[in-house]
């Protein structure tokens, strides 16, 4: 199933780094149990950009989310914690779910 990258900072920052950590609303269905195969692209229904492994890395509360991405923002493609929940919030009609999930992805060959 593919992985949506429709904000252009962790897109690129992916495809120029070779790995991000991204933030999603729902668990994603895994070809294991914490690690599938994936592609990206960034729009619904838009071109293959790069084959990718996706690893789910951690399930996220609302009331920890800041605390948790401190620690990994710096490999997200944003510039600050704030920049980043702003954009969560923009994916997902101005809120914060109450639960998320934070993967890793890891580039493995851009087409």
């Amino acid at each position: 199933m593919v992985m949506l990258f429709m904000s252009p900072k962790p897109r690129r920052f992916l495809l120029e780094n070779g790995m991000v950590y991204t933030v999603r609303a729902k668990k994603r269905k895994l070809r294991g149990e914490y690690i599938g195969h994936d592609w990206i692209t960034d729009r619904r229904g838009g071109r293959k950009i790069a084959d990718v492994i996706v690893e789910h890395w951690m399930p996220i509360d609302k009331d920890s989310l800041e605390t948790v991405l401190t620690h990994y923002v710096r490999w997200s493609g944003f510039l600050t914690v704030t920049e980043w929940i702003n954009e969560i919030k923009k994916f997902n009609g101005g809120k914060l779910p109450r639960k998320l999930h934070l993967y890793r992805v890891t580039l493995i060959k851009p087409t």
